[in-house]
């Protein structure tokens, strides 16, 4: 390296250690003050995050299943099912909670770009 100078340098990276998403959580509730609109919003964006690692884990679960499981394995996977689907209710009924009194644009109506729906155009043919 010292024979070719410094242009080399560019090379060597330093980079620093990315946070840990539990670092990363306690910074993001650290900063929620009091003049954010809706208090708690930050608990409620990271319980979000966690129901979709949730939701990874049993897709995992399910690709994992022997095409022969047990009715054992099968029950459990069912478990988590239920367990992770009255999760995701509670996740909703807080955000209803959270929106409440927030007028939102009923009259928009989202229409889908028919070039990215090739899929479904196959399936209705």
């Amino acid at each position: 390296m010292e024979l070719r100078g410094d242009h080399l340098d560019i090379y060597q990276l330093k980079i620093d250690k990315a946070p840990t998403m539990a670092e990363i959580q306690l910074t993001l509730t650290e900063s929620e003050t009091s003049d954010i609109e809706r208090p708690g919003s930050i608990p409620w964006i990271i319980q979000g995050i966690n129901l979709e690692d949730s939701q990874d884990g049993l897709r995992s679960d399910v690709r994992r299943l022997p095409h022969d499981a047990t009715a054992t394995q099968k029950a459990a996977l069912q478990e988590k099912r239920l367990k992770l689907a009255g999760r995701i209710t509670k996740f909703h009924e807080i955000a209803d909670q959270m929106m409440e009194g927030i007028e939102l644009d009923w009259g928009t109506v989202h229409v889908d770009d028919p070039r990215f729906c090739m899929a479904e155009a196959d399936e209705q043919a």
